[in-house]
């Protein structure tokens, strides 16, 4: 995945993510990782995806088993594209 197809998915991943959680962290990474690839800030961006993808490896079995999330497929989705974009930025 380049750059500028992850920039388009990044509001839908953001998005997914503040459906589920309202943690404080979560909310300033993900602000973070949105400055960051405006600012292209590749450093920032590795830092960052690896916080929210280590989050979504320990939540997203919750995710799967709560009954009260909708969009379960949409957080599978969003998890796959933060790992593909960070695979692609080493």
């Amino acid at each position: 995945m380049d750059k500028q197809e992850f920039k388009v998915e990044l509001e839908g991943v953001i998005g997914t993510i503040r459906t589920y959680t309202r943690n404080p962290f979560m909310m300033g990474y993900t602000k973070e990782l949105k400055q960051a690839v405006e600012t292209d800030d590749y450093q920032t961006m590795r830092l960052v995806l690896d916080k929210v993808i280590d989050w979504y490896s320990e939540e997203l079995n919750n995710i799967k088993n709560d009954e009260f999330v909708f969009n379960k497929h949409m957080h599978e989705k969003a998890f796959i594209i933060l790992k593909q974009y960070r695979q692609a930025i080493q």
